[in-house]
């Protein structure tokens, strides 16, 4: 279905599973305010917050998230949620069953990002997964494990997860072979397995950071792909293979993109790099998607099943009483600067043209409302 332009179209407003606040301890790029302020003018009504905080802040504690919970009831601008997170090489085990009913779920960073996290097999996660899923036995819901982990490594650990009838989350799906892993792990158990993808592995390739954006703008971690890879992860997202369509909201202030580019230039994701890995962009991810159901890539049905009823579903979230709405108008629009309402600027979307204008956002949007695995949306 193509639209005219000019077309008003109301959408259920769009749930972020994947962003990263960066509060506390990365407030020179963004706070719980300005990054929650840069989703509700994207469109969206709750977004969830990633543990990697940097400068030793990462969400590893209770203590933690009450820090965080504290400050979104007095900042946020939507809805909004936090996943813990652990420490594989120091895990502490007391903490978990104290976090687990606090929390929207378990991210297990088993692969280098930005945080300094390292690589790591399942061996190192699988005592944590275990503690997990034993604290979860006493909760009325089950809150997903989530994975940052590259293609071998990530298909072996939701394998693991998915043996024991347990929820996981894969995130960021980047390649041809992971669209074959996801194939194999949606075939096991449909009900437990979740996958995502950005908008921007779904619409560039490798050859745009070099050429079109430069490793300043683009360099993200999983990187982008090959057209291949492009390709594969289009058709497994319009089938519904793919189900979630996650922003992976990543915020650096340029400066420290320069300082990485120039100490990093080959883009090393080993942990002893500087690395400012990801970009930012949650404000232009409905134009920009509008500009894909123009051209017949993906039906509206299945853009507003992944932004809306997937993310609900992953979380369990209850919408049967949600009201929030996003208001588009529909036409081509050169995506401006002046529209950016993040703190930083590794936005590579400046510049595209757009499919869509987020007209008005309406009700329900409870600011600063914490959300949980199970909670009322």
């Amino acid at each position: 279905m193509r639209f005219e332009v000019g077309e008003i179209v109301h959408i259920h407003s769009p749930i972020d599973v994947h962003t990263h606040l960066r509060e506390p301890g990365g407030v020179t790029k963004e706070t719980i305010n300005s990054g929650t302020l840069a989703a509700f003018a994207g469109g969206y009504q709750a977004v969830f917050d990633m543990p990697n905080n940097p400068n030793g802040c990462q969400t590893w504690t209770e203590a933690r998230l009450d820090e965080k919970y504290e400050i979104a009831e007095r900042t946020s601008n939507t809805k909004i949620g936090f996943y813990a997170g652990v420490d594989l090489e120091n895990p502490d085990f007391e903490e978990i069953p104290r976090m687990i009913g606090k929390s929207a779920g378990l991210k297990l960073y088993m692969g280098h990002t930005t945080g300094n996290t390292k690589e790591h097999d399942l061996g190192v996660a699988r005592p944590v997964i275990d503690a997990w899923m034993e604290a979860a036995s006493e909760m009325p819901v089950n809150p997903p494990i989530l994975l940052h982990a590259r293609e071998g490594v990530g298909e072996e650990t939701a394998d693991y997860i998915l043996n024991r009838g347990y929820p996981v989350h894969w995130c960021h799906i980047s390649t041809d072979s992971e669209v074959d892993s996801v194939t194999r792990l949606l075939k096991k158990d449909q009900e437990n397995f979740t996958s995502a993808i950005t908008p921007h592995h779904l619409t560039m390739i490798n050859r745009d950071a070099d050429f079109k954006y430069g490793w300043l703008g683009a360099r993200m971690m999983p990187p982008l792909g090959r057209e291949i890879d492009a390709e594969r992860l289009a058709y497994a997202f319009s089938s519904g293979t793919i189900q979630i369509l996650e922003t992976d909201h990543a915020p650096h202030t340029m400066e420290e993109k320069i300082i990485a580019e120039s100490t990093n230039p080959e883009g090393d994701d080993s942990p002893d790099c500087v690395t400012c890995f990801g970009i930012s962009g949650i404000e232009f991810v409905l134009p920009v998607m509008m500009s894909l159901v123009q051209r017949g890539i993906i039906t509206m049905e299945r853009l507003e099943d992944s932004l809306y009823y997937q993310p609900a579903r992953m979380l369990q979230l209850d919408i049967s009483d949600n009201k929030a709405r996003t208001i588009l108008e529909i036409g081509p629009r050169i995506l401006g600067e002046d529209e950016v309402v993040s703190k930083s600027r590794n936005n590579p979307y400046v510049g595209w043209t757009g499919w869509a204008k987020v007209r008005h956002t309406y009700p329900g949007f409870d600011k600063g409302k914490i959300l949980k695995t199970g909670s009322v949306l």
